[in-house]
């Protein structure tokens, strides 16, 4: 009979409040806390005289007929295995005792329980004290609803004129919305007791309707469109629904673990957002009661969430503003989040739209006021901080925002774009796109002594190339150098790979002596590394926290270096990948690699120009200088290369010393100084191959990057014998190092000949430097019977070769099917690298642990494919790699389409 239950008391409304009797502060005490309606404790409710008839696990606990015989007359502080109270909590006295048997044997009536109200001595104030103000709504005409403190008004926002107020004697008022054209509804409650919603009149403040059904306070209320529904939340961790015409309660909504803050309907009205204070926000079909997704992302309470144009926007106690697209409209599906930012260095207990949905305002509990623009997601106004708590905020219009106030005063401040934006410039990164080469000849320079700072630096005359040592540890040689504006230079020394002992640091200085800011990295997001630490070499299993909310593409800074993330993590035991994707890994903005202890911090930057005015956020900006230590693309060893782009006309001095302070005769360097000279190589993993009937094999085209080349580069192999294919052209993106393709022999192909073989082509392409041939291939085989054939299939019926098509932050799903000759074991196309040529930020999702695998005896599987939101519109092949024999399946032309910018996309 005994089971756990959540508090006290009572449900709500429509009776006014009854006097108290000598039963009820009994029950309250030693029974209601374990036997109430959110948590039935051995199934038995108490709070009503319909749940005591109708019992709990035991059976029903009275009988009308002989209340002495009954289980609730028995169990009443009699020692034995069913005692009530268990003999382990707080027991009655023998007069309450006394008190409690009489009520059973009067019928157990329990309507005072049911709605009344703690008995609470009336304790008045020293002083006079304004009625607290907890929550606003704008009606019209510049005149705005509030509530609090037993109380409810219309007021003039700017004069703020009270037109008419109404008493509450109980309740308090903790969030208010609109209802039609002429009321609002108003969350209500009694801390401990009740609570629900009451339906007001906007022209005289008259109580039109009551929704009664929690058992504590109720902190949310929210009405579909068209006023069809009403949804009430609070601290009793219930959603209820309620028919506005009735007030009867239709349904009720479980599964959040902690108090409800917010709730909001999508535009529908079918679907309904909540936030909560178990660190998630739901997401529910009204109409079935069904949860459709559950975002997870937030790592603290959530205090407040609103939806709108299709996105959900939440926040809460870890001081961020997440966005997610809401595209689970009609059955379960996962939202995807398009932004998480640090917004306020304490928590975010209120946001508010605009009318128009352009605009988000935020509060925090340290006063902060910010105004966002949210087409894009961008900071626009720093609002003065408030003195005092603020407790909710409602747009007037869109320039015009209303504040309240703790202590029951109101504001209206003025809302404007601020002259600094958020639109970041363009930054180098050291990465260039250039055509043509310099070939003008290095002008050699010997190192003179007298130029050990930098306003007696030597003067070179560009292109250089200077010859010099480090004589001392305390020495530091200085050159000077005319640059025009946007000017860019190759900084390049050749010390540890001429077997100089000179671990070399290089670094741009102005004429005195001051160094040359490259940019400021400003973090939006912070983080710490987990499970691990970091060398300074690896490129994969970057562990860090929260890594759901960051993207591909972004930028992560840790102890002064920057890299760049290339892959998500694939499943529970991994981390993300950082270019370029496998090996060493690169840097950027020419910082230096460094190792990285477990849980020391690491940030989500964004690039800001040296000049670009920038808006607080609470996180930490980073000064980043036109110098470098180690190579950021590990091909030099300690050997320093620099990319420098001249912000300004004028000279500029490059400085040389030891890092580590050291110095002597075997301290010699040479610096080049000069115009890049971007350039690649490609490396063919393979020029002989055999492939058996109806299946492909792999090559491999591995890219080299020269001083600063970034181009995407085409590769194509023709003239191939007939019933031979590739899979081709194929590309390397930009940015990107390495590409696959395939030779398909179909099933009725014949052995090439020598001749055949002969005539095959291999050439690449690119925009900034032209054609260059590759090679002739060597060999070309017809293999045997395969052991199996790989299929790609659709689930959608098409003629011709099979194509695949996916949107930008979508995912499809295709199935491989097997032809098995002689092979019925085990057939794995891979883990994390499942899915071979797909294009940088699309892959084979849902792997788990095990990878694409068939088992033994299994001839078909389905496999989905997700486009991520940085994948680019593009067209080309993929295909399936097996591990028998390596044969692979047929080439599938996969389309990546834009992203569906109305939001109907399901996502991975």
């Amino acid at each position: 009979m005994r089971s756990a239950v959540c508090f006290t008391a009572l449900i709500l409304l429509p009776a006014p409040a009854l006097a108290q009797t000598p039963v009820e502060p009994l029950l309250r005490q030693y029974c209601i806390g374990c036997h109430n309606d959110a948590d039935r404790e051995g199934g038995l409710s108490m709070q009503t005289l319909d749940s005591l008839k109708r019992g709990g696990e035991n059976g029903s606990v009275i009988d009308p007929g002989r209340p002495a015989e009954s289980l609730l007359s028995k169990v009443l502080g009699r020692p034995s295995d069913i005692q009530m109270p268990p003999a382990d909590e707080p027991q009655p006295t023998a007069e309450e005792l006394e008190v409690l048997r009489k009520w059973v044997l009067a019928g157990a009536k329990i309507r005072p329980i049911a709605t009344g109200n703690p008995d609470v001595p009336e304790v008045k104030p020293f002083a006079s004290v304004a009625p607290s103000l907890l929550a606003s709504v704008a009606v019209s005409d510049g005149n705005v609803v509030v509530g609090g403190g037993r109380h409810v008004a219309l007021l003039n926002a700017e004069t703020g004129k009270v037109e008419w107020k109404t008493e509450l004697k109980h309740e308090r008022v903790t969030a208010l919305s609109v209802f039609g054209k002429s009321e609002v509804i108003a969350a209500v409650g009694i801390p401990g007791v009740s609570g629900g919603a009451i339906v007001i009149s906007v022209a005289d403040g008259k109580v039109v309707t009551r929704l009664g059904g929690h058992t504590d306070a109720a902190y949310a209320a929210a009405v579909a469109r068209g006023g069809s529904r009403v949804a009430t939340a609070g601290y009793d961790r219930q959603i209820l629904l309620h028919d506005p015409k009735t007030g009867k309660v239709t349904d009720r909504l479980e599964g959040h673990n902690g108090s409800i803050f917010g709730l909001a309907f999508a535009e529908s009205g079918k679907v309904l957002c909540s936030a909560s204070a178990d660190g998630t926000v739901k997401v529910w079909n009204t109409s079935t009661g069904e949860r459709l997704d559950t975002l997870s992302q937030p790592t603290s309470e959530q205090y407040s969430v609103l939806v709108s144009a299709d996105r959900i926007f939440a926040a809460g106690a870890d001081n961020r503003i997440r966005i997610w697209d809401l595209v689970s409209r009609d059955k379960p599906q996962i939202n995807p989040i398009r932004i998480s930012r640090f917004a306020h260095e304490k928590a975010i207990t209120k946001i508010a739209l605009s009318a128009d949905g352009m605009r988000l305002a935020s509060t925090a509990e340290d006063g902060t006021l910010q105004v966002w623009s949210t087409q894009p997601f961008a900071h626009e106004q720093t609002l003065p901080t408030q003195q005092l708590p603020v407790t909710s905020l409602t747009f007037l219009s869109s320039d015009q925002l209303f504040v309240t106030y703790l202590k029951g005063t109101s504001a209206v401040l003025s809302v404007k774009a601020d002259s600094k934006t958020e639109n970041p410039t363009v930054v180098d990164v050291g990465i260039h796109h250039a055509k043509g080469q310099d070939t003008t000849q290095l002008v050699a320079v010997t190192e003179q002594d007298g130029h050990d700072d930098p306003g007696s630096a030597q003067a070179v005359q560009l292109p250089a190339k200077i010859s010099g040592t480090i004589q001392s540890p305390a020495d530091v040689d200085h050159f000077s150098f005319e640059a025009t504006a946007g000017q860019r230079l190759l900084l390049e020394v050749n010390a540890a790979r001429m077997k100089s002992d000179l671990d070399s640091k290089i670094r741009i200085l102005t004429p005195d002596g001051k160094p040359v800011l490259r940019t400021r990295l400003q973090a939006v997001r912070d983080s710490w590394f987990t499970f691990r630490g970091k060398d300074s070499s690896t490129s994969n299993d970057f562990r860090v926290f929260n890594w759901e909310e960051m993207e591909l593409n972004e930028f992560l800074y840790a102890d002064g270096e920057v890299v760049k993330l290339w892959h998500y993590p694939r499943g529970p035991d991994s981390g993300f990948i950082v270019y370029p994707g496998f090996g060493t890994r690169w840097t950027y903005f020419d910082t230096t690699p460094t190792a990285h202890a477990l849980q020391a911090p690491c940030f989500i930057v964004v690039p800001r120009g040296p000049d670009e005015k920038l808006i607080p956020n609470g996180l930490p900006v980073f000064p980043v200088y036109f110098e470098n230590d180690d190579d950021g693309r590990r091909e030099l060893g300690r050997d320093s290369r620099l990319y420098f782009r001249a912000p300004t006309a004028g000279r500029y001095v490059v400085s040389i010393s030891d890092a580590r302070g050291m110095g002597g005769e075997k301290f010699n360097y040479e610096l080049q100084v000069r115009t890049p000279k971007p350039d690649f190589s490609i490396n063919v993993n393979t020029r002989k191959l055999t492939v058996s009937p109806g299946t492909g094999r792999e090559i491999l085209f591995d890219l080299k990057r020269r001083e600063g080349f970034n181009g995407p580069v085409t590769i194509d192999m023709q003239n191939l014998p007939p019933g031979f294919s590739v899979s081709g052209p194929v590309e390397i993106g930009e940015e990107q190092v390495r590409c696959m393709g395939i030779i398909y022999a179909s099933a009725d192909a014949k052995a090439p000949t020598p001749e055949d073989v002969a005539k095959i082509t291999i050439k690449a392409f690119t925009e900034e430097i032209g054609e260059r041939d590759l090679g002739k291939w060597e060999e070309l085989k017809l293999g045997g019977t395969p052991k199996l054939r790989a299929i790609v299939e659709s689930y959608e019926e098409s003629d011709g070769p099979l194509v695949l098509e996916v949107r930008s932050g979508e995912t499809i799903r295709a199935k491989v099917r097997l032809e098995r000759n002689s092979h019925n074991g085990v057939v794995s196309f891979g883990n994390s690298d499942s899915g071979r040529n797909l294009p940088h930020g699309v892959f084979v999702d849902n792997i788990g642990l095990n990878g694409l695998l068939l088992l033994a005896g299994q001839s078909e599987r389905e496999f989905f494919i997700t486009a991520s939101p940085v994948a680019r519109p593009s067209s080309g092949t993929f295909y399936l790699k097996s591990n028998v024999d390596s044969a692979t399946s047929q080439p599938v032309v996969l389309k990546i389409l834009p992203r569906d910018e109305s939001g109907q996309v399901s996502s991975r």
